[in-house]
Formats: C-alpha cells, sequence, structure tokens
C-alpha cells in the first residue's frame, strides 16, 4: 500500500481506478477523452474534479498539451501502483507526444473503443515478436469476430512518400515472424495511419498504392486535425 492510500482522504473509488487503469494503458489521456469515456452525463468540472485530486495525491501529472489544453500521465502512485517505471509519469518529447495523442485519439474517437494493448496482451496475439518492434502501438479491433490486430503509424509531418516508406518498413520488419504471418493469412492484421488533414490522407494513401502489400492486408487512414498543433516545427521528412 502507497503512503498516499493509507490516508483514507486518499481512497480511489471505482471510476478513479478505472480513469488510473485507462492512463496506463494508454500512456497519457486528455480531459476530453475522460469526459467522454467516464463521466456520461456530468459537466466538464466534474472531469476537472476529479483529476485535480488525483494529481493532488500524485496518482496522475498533468502537462501541457497545446495552449490552452493538457494531457495526463500516470503520477508516481500511479506508477508504482501498476508496476510501471517512473518515466512514466515524465512530460513527454516532441516526437513522442503526437504519437502518443495520435494513438490515444484513433483508439477511442470512434463509436467503439479499439483498445491499445500492453506488451502483454500484445505477445499473446504475437508470440515471438522481437523486443525493438513491442514499443510500436497497436490496437485491437473488436467490432470482427475474431478480433483484429492494428499496428498504430502515426504522421510526424513528413512528406507523403516518407511515410509511406515507414509505414511500408512497418509491415516488412514484421512478415517473416510467423504469428504475423498467421494473422496476415487470416485477414486479421491491418496499419491504421494516422495524419492530420483530409488532403494529408489523400497524399499518403496515394504513395501507399506505389508499393506492394501482403495478400488480405489493409491500410486505414485516420484523420485527427488535433494531431498539428503538435507536430508543427518537427522535422520528420
Amino acid at each position: 500500500m502507497t503512503p498516499s492510500e493509507l490516508n483514507p482522504l486518499n481512497r480511489l473509488s471505482k471510476r478513479d481506478l478505472s480513469i488510473l487503469e485507462h492512463v496506463a494503458r494508454y500512456r497519457i489521456s486528455t480531459g476530453e477523452v475522460l469526459h467522454r469515456l467516464f463521466f456520461d452525463g456530468s459537466r466538464a468540472n466534474a472531469v476537472t474534479k476529479v483529476t485535480s485530486r488525483l494529481c493532488e495525491i500524485h496518482y496522475l501529472r498533468r502537462y501541457p498539451l497545446h495552449h490552452p489544453r493538457t494531457y495526463f500521465t500516470l503520477g508516481p502512485d500511479g506508477a508504482r501502483r501498476f508496476g510501471l517505471p517512473l518515466s512514466r509519469t515524465r512530460p513527454l518529447g516532441p516526437q513522442s507526444l503526437p504519437i502518443e495523442y495520435g494513438v490515444l485519439s484513433c483508439a477511442t474517437r470512434g463509436r467503439r473503443l479499439h483498445p491499445r494493448l500492453t506488451t502483454r496482451e500484445l505477445l499473446e496475439i504475437c508470440p515471438g515478436l522481437p523486443v525493438s518492434l513491442r514499443d510500436q502501438a497497436c490496437c485491437l479491433d473488436e467490432t470482427t469476430r475474431p478480433p483484429r490486430l492494428e499496428l498504430i503509424r502515426v504522421d510526424l509531418g513528413g512528406r507523403p512518400d516518407h511515410v509511406a516508406r515507414k509505414c511500408h518498413s512497418d509491415i516488412r520488419s514484421r512478415s517473416d515472424i510467423d504469428s504475423v504471418q498467421s494473422l496476415l493469412a487470416q485477414g486479421r492484421f491491418q496499419l491504421i495511419v494516422v495524419t492530420g488533414t483530409t488532403a494529408k490522407a489523400a497524399s499518403i494513401g496515394e504513395a501507399l498504392d506505389k508499393h506492394d502489400w501482403p495478400a488480405r492486408f489493409e491500410i486505414h487512414m485516420v484523420v485527427v486535425p488535433d494531431l498539428l498543433p503538435l507536430i508543427a516545427g518537427i522535422s520528420d521528412s
């Protein structure tokens, strides 16, 4: 039990725990996402009250996203609760922030949540996946039976052909893994490309068409306009 939990004023409610589990899974979250997922029928200030309390007792930390918005990571007690390193409590860097925000938005904005997989969950689906390939975010599309694995590639502002080459490398680097080959053969492995505008999505789509892809493999574009202020100034050509 952490020092915070010893104080009866700091005991966590069921909703508190759900919020912390969500942030642990997605690595970051925002007030808007938390409102949609955990505060149905409540006003936005209800989210502010809960997150402020969780920050005060060190279960969450708040950092600037882009003015005036903020994002949350786990705080020190939150990280300890889930056995995660304290590095997960620090502010994200200029490339990791748009990547994690793009993954969060892609997974939570649709009519149905696409849960982001933990490393353990990913290895249950893709045993034999090398350590070097375990950190790129994957989600699960549970709208199909059986579910499909979604590999997420976030556009950081590079040219469309550059993004397409990265996508092709994503698949090529996994194509010799037996578990991935099995998913591909079943049509249960797909790539999601997250970008900031419909025009950029169309350009990336044209660049992707110039590459060869496995049979039954699908690529989907997701447009997240909020990504644009996060990638301004990033050099990713």
